[in-house]
């Protein structure tokens, strides 16, 4: 019994975790507005939001040759999780 406690509790605690972290497409909208001055979704069809946010850290470490962006790295997960979301429609 103690054992399916353990294991219960650590499964909870592990989705919490998840959560916490995980990127917020509604978020995201609002902070993808400054790209979607040239973007739209349909531009990143096909991609995961982890590739997209590999892309935009790219973009923002200038290893990608784009326009200035103005959103921070912090952000990254959330635009990617939007567009993804998005171009997945």
């Amino acid at each position: 019994m103690k054992k399916l406690m353990i294991a219960s509790a650590a499964a909870s605690l592990a989705l919490f975790s998840a959560s916490a972290v995980a990127a917020d497409a509604a978020a995201g909208a609002k902070k993808a507005e400054v790209c979607m001055d040239c973007h739209m979704a349909e531009d990143f069809e096909g991609m995961s939001a982890d590739e997209l946010t590999t892309s935009i850290k790219g973009v923002l470490a200038g290893e990608v040759n784009h326009p200035g962006v103005e959103v921070s790295e912090s952000d990254a997960a959330d635009i990617a999780a939007y567009f993804a979301a998005e171009a997945a429609k």
